[in-house]
């Protein structure tokens, strides 16, 4: 009896949910694993298109975003077979940009429970002409072949926090540091070893959760409304540059158009859902106030078409307040029924027996079982089944 009832209970918690509900983001649900393809489309803005509401239950819809170029997919890599850096799952070909030059090097990642954790980064030899930086024609920075880790240890830091639902909060802080050689023949240095020093702090909190809709191609209707969470993050950096131990000066990191102790920040928000290592849409703004973005970009990923709802009925629908307290009314939102025709309202608790079956009145879109028939379920978890006639939509309720 008791394997009988925990299997029940073990079906029940996977049974699909709405957006009425919010989602949780675990190691178990983010597919990230060297062979993944994120799939994106940049996107051009329509005028007027403002920040996300925040909170509970929202209905986001960014249908209205252009395709902006082709689409792009980023490769999760495989690790080397010798070298690199140890535990980690995946590898990204990644460039770094600092003032007016770069290097290129791969980064290391792996999946845990704690979350997406960036590992740290590998560097080949890289000998880079700043010739039109300096006027010197054999002045050069060279990156050094080297390893280099994040944080402490050998965990890295988390570059993505799981789990991730209604409530949660992350702040990530560390630093690296990436050597090479400096020659300007005008400064009288010759393979001089500096330093670059960068400081991160990551912050993503879960502002929201409802259901988005994006663009697909070839579907003028786009995506159907997909369960998400709204995570805004900002990424803030400090630049420091050592020479010779000491820090550079600043008419020289001006050839570079480096500052000392510069400091970039990059605001934007991501819309998470379940199964899924990118986000299905991201909105950059150029300022901490979030409020009228200047870029983005949607999910290309196949499965966006396929993750709709299963009928008009259950298209956007809404319960509320869940999880539900004693002596509170249960009101359905459900703005796909169809008008003047009563909603079959069945009750299924964890052993799937049905606890309460009754048709509720249609008015305005909404409906309401009153109280006096939710003070008969016990805490719990349950399943709501709505029918239309032929149409369908169910999710899970927490009766508290």
């Amino acid at each position: 009896m008791k394997k009988t009832f925990t299997l029940l209970f073990a079906a029940f918690l996977t049974l699909p949910a709405l957006a009425q509900t919010p989602i949780t983001l675990t190691q178990a649900t983010f597919p990230a694993a060297a062979g993944t393809q994120e799939q994106y489309q940049d996107a051009t803005i329509p005028t007027g298109l403002t920040s996300p509401s925040t909170g509970a239950n929202q209905p986001w819809d960014y249908r209205t975003l252009g395709a902006s170029g082709a689409p792009y997919s980023l490769a999760y890599l495989p690790v080397p077979a010798s070298g690199g850096i140890a535990g980690a799952q995946w590898t990204r070909a990644r460039q770094a940009i600092v003032g007016g030059f770069y290097y290129n090097y791969t980064a290391y990642y792996s999946l845990a429970a704690t979350g997406r954790l960036g590992l740290g980064r590998t560097t080949t030899r890289q000998p880079l002409s700043i010739r039109t930086n300096t006027g010197g024609a054999n002045d050069s920075v060279v990156i050094n072949a080297q390893t280099v880790r994040y944080g402490t240890g050998t965990a890295g830091i988390v570059d993505f926090p799981l789990p991730l639902t209604v409530g949660s909060r992350n702040q990530t802080f560390f630093r690296f540091g990436v050597t090479g050689t400096l020659t300007v023949a005008a400064a009288g240095l010759n393979r001089a070893p500096f330093r670059i020093v960068q400081r991160y702090t990551y912050v993503d909190s879960v502002a929201g959760w409802g259901t988005v809709r994006i663009p697909v191609a070839g579907r003028s209707t786009g995506s159907g409304p997909l369960p998400v969470l709204l995570v805004r993050s900002r990424v803030i950096r400090q630049d420091s540059v050592y020479l010779n131990g000491a820090p550079a000066p600043a008419a020289l990191l001006a050839a570079f158009g480096i500052t000392q102790g510069a400091i970039t920040a990059g605001y934007y928000d991501g819309f998470w859902r379940t199964g899924s290592a990118q986000p299905v849409a991201e909105l950059y703004y150029p300022n901490r106030q979030y409020a009228t973005p200047n870029f983005a970009d949607y999910s290309t990923e196949s499965t966006v078409l396929a993750a709709r709802a299963s009928s008009a009925l259950a298209e956007a629908w809404q319960a509320w307040p869940n999880p539900l307290a004693a002596g509170q009314d249960l009101r359905l939102a459900l703005p796909g029924a169809l008008p003047g025709q009563p909603v079959q309202l069945t009750i299924t608790n964890a052993l799937g027996r049905a606890v309460l079956s009754q048709p509720l009145p249609l008015t305005g879109g909404t409906a309401t079982l009153p109280a006096v028939a939710t003070e008969a379920l016990r805490p719990g978890l349950y399943l709501l089944t709505l029918r239309q006639g032929a149409q369908q939509a169910t999710s899970r309720l927490l009766r508290e």
